[in-house]
């Protein structure tokens, strides 16, 4: 595993900074995490995540994003 990825899982075991239907929010060294709750498929995550941020105060449409896999796990990383 990348030192990338190390980061992240590190920062799940932390205290989330919120939780809404489809995600739980963390803040990493690298950025903000919504890690998916559910097997949904992307597609179904991906055109919820910007609206779900909105619920607990997070803009995030200025940032870039990637969806990561990691240990099983989906999410999708923003970042500057």
């Amino acid at each position: 595993m990348d030192s990338t990825s190390d980061l992240i899982i590190d920062s799940l075991n932390e205290e989330p900074i919120g939780e809404t239907d489809h995600f739980i929010w963390f803040i990493t060294d690298i950025g903000i995490v919504a890690l998916f709750k559910g097997d949904e498929n992307f597609e179904t995550y991906g055109s919820k995540v910007e609206i779900e941020a909105n619920k607990i105060a997070l803009d995030i449409t200025k940032e870039e994003n990637e969806y990561l896999k990691i240990k099983d796990r989906q999410l999708f990383l923003f970042y500057s």
